[in-house]
């Protein structure tokens, strides 16, 4: 008995083994890259793969575990991919309004202060305190009799 040989066989061997690795690789968050890569050529190879069985009229098990393989590990990067964007979003979302914020602050007269105005102010309502110290003492230096002990 001698089996028939099947010539899509490498492709399926190839894409399942492209599969494996793209679901490897896109576990990995430092990797999406890689898996996302090796996923679409995995995908590919199994396509063509299908397409070349049908024609043939031969065993397609591989091909389709390549497919299911490859699709998962795309899957997989895609999340990732889509997690990734969604953080960075918000990220830039929450310095965009940090730095409106800021530049509103920045750009706001009441938080600016005029240090000359303040002397001045403090100037008159030092002047405003002496003058009111003073007639106290002119009061009190009219009201107050000096006592004399000699009587």
């Amino acid at each position: 008995m001698q089996q028939e040989s099947n010539p899509t066989q490498g492709l399926g061997i190839a894409s399942l083994i492209l599969g494996i690795l793209s679901v490897f690789f896109a576990i990995i968050p430092c990797t999406i890259l890689l898996g996302l890569v090796l996923s679409v050529i995995g995908l590919i190879l199994g396509i063509i793969g299908i397409n070349k069985a049908n024609q043939l009229r031969v065993d397609k098990g591989l091909l389709i575990a390549g497919l299911i393989t490859s699709i998962i590990g795309l899957s997989i990067a895609g999340l990732w991919g889509m997690a990734f964007k969604k953080m960075f979003d918000m990220n830039d979302g929450m310095h965009r309004e940090y730095y409106n914020v800021n530049q509103d602050i920045d750009n706001t007269d009441e938080n600016t202060v005029d240090f000359d105005s303040l002397v001045q102010e403090n100037d008159k309502t030092m002047d405003e305190l002496e003058e009111y110290m003073d007639e106290i003492e002119s009061d009190t230096e009219k009201t107050v009799q000096p006592i004399d002990n000699n009587k």
